[in-house]
């Protein structure tokens, strides 16, 4: 059987209603023909398609203009839809998608406010020299943390102060969802089931319903740790709503650049000058180490840019056993100023070594 509707008298709307009045009127009739799919309540399930049919029409800029021009003319066919099966015909009801609908009704509402939910993160840096990636530390943090307040135990309101009647439930303290025989009782998410609210707000926390508070936190830095590393603590930042768990603490650590060392990956990189004759001759010399100083013996006839690795010596390994290396880049460096009899002697070097070192590189072909 086919018939004409009035989808602004089915939603209980003007004609010229906005589209934040047809929204609200929707959500309030579908929170009261809310029904089981389940449940064989046939009433509820027609008047509840009727009032999603409506609302889809209405709510589309270009289906509502369409509607609106055809108006309700009984001679326009175009405007005709299927309401519910012929007699003696059984239909299937299709509520694929109710879940939507039944979600932006009640979840992202008070129901969704009730619900439990975990805090939120804190953030915050601590700054360390190379050095301590090389034992690890202790440290204490300092962190603002909200917490809930004693006095109205997070709620926000004095729980002695006067109260009024909720004006949600009417003090029953829950309410009737969908029709009967489908009905029934939810508890209030306003009052959460006292039948009665506060209007007096807490003087503690000016009725926010939590305490902003500064708390030390002792963190234990791990050796290897490097430069942009996070350090998550479970469980100890903001608190959580509604009974949820609290949130995370996140520690983003920033290792100080060193005067002397470079850091590339666990190894220590550092550049050790020579003079060079030192480097012609051999030598011992001393060089740094994150763990003090220490001889390093230099065989004769190292050249500029050669490598030396110290064994053990750069930063732990942050998963497993084991340590990075100092790696040692030697840099010749030629004196500035040379006198008469200095001279003489590069002269005489330069005679008894008369090779040259560009030998081979034909770079001029």
């Amino acid at each position: 059987m086919a018939s004409q509707k009035d989808y602004y008298d089915i939603l209980g709307v003007r004609r010229g209603a906005t589209e934040e009045e047809i929204e609200k009127a929707y959500q309030k009739l579908a929170r009261t023909y809310h029904f089981d799919p389940h449940g064989g309540n046939r009433t509820a399930e027609v008047r509840f398609r009727e009032i999603s049919e409506a609302y889809e029409i209405l709510s589309n800029k270009e289906k509502r203009e369409r509607y609106d021009r055809l108006g309700l003319e009984v001679s326009s066919p175009n405007f005709c839809w299927e309401y519910g099966p012929e007699e003696g015909e059984k239909e299937e009801l299709d509520f694929a998608g109710f879940e939507d609908v039944f979600g932006r009704s009640f979840i992202s509402g008070a129901g969704r406010a009730s619900q439990p939910q975990k805090g939120k993160d804190l953030h915050c840096t601590v700054e360390i020299g190379l050095g301590k990636t090389i034992q690890g530390l202790v440290q204490e943090v300092q962190v603002e943390r909200e917490n809930p307040c004693p006095g109205c135990g997070g709620r926000g309101v004095d729980p002695a102060g006067l109260k009024k009647v909720c004006d949600e439930c009417g003090g029953a303290g829950q309410v009737q969802i969908g029709l009967a025989p489908a009905a029934f009782l939810q508890i209030c998410a306003r009052c959460h089931g006292r039948g009665k609210i506060s209007i007096k707000l807490c003087e503690s926390c000016s009725g926010k319903g939590q305490l902003t508070q500064r708390e030390s936190v002792c963190l234990a830095i791990p050796p290897g740790v490097a430069d942009g590393c996070r350090i998550y603590l479970m469980r100890m930042g903001q608190a959580g709503k509604n009974g949820g768990p609290r949130g995370d603490l996140v520690v983003n650590i920033q290792v100080k650049k060193h005067l002397l060392f470079h850091r590339i990956g666990d190894d220590l990189h550092l550049e050790l000058p020579l003079a060079f004759w030192e480097a012609a001759l051999g030598a011992e010399v001393e060089v740094p180490t994150l763990e003090g100083p220490m001889i390093l013996k230099i065989p004769p006839g190292v050249q500029s840019g050669e490598r030396m690795h110290l064994l053990g010596k750069g930063v732990p390994h942050l998963y497993g056993d084991g340590r990075g290396d100092q790696v040692i880049s030697f840099k010749i460096v030629m004196p500035q100023d040379w006198d008469e009899r200095a001279k003489e002697i590069l002269g005489e070097l330069k005679r008894l070594n008369p090779e040259n070192p560009r030998k081979g590189w034909r770079w001029y072909d």
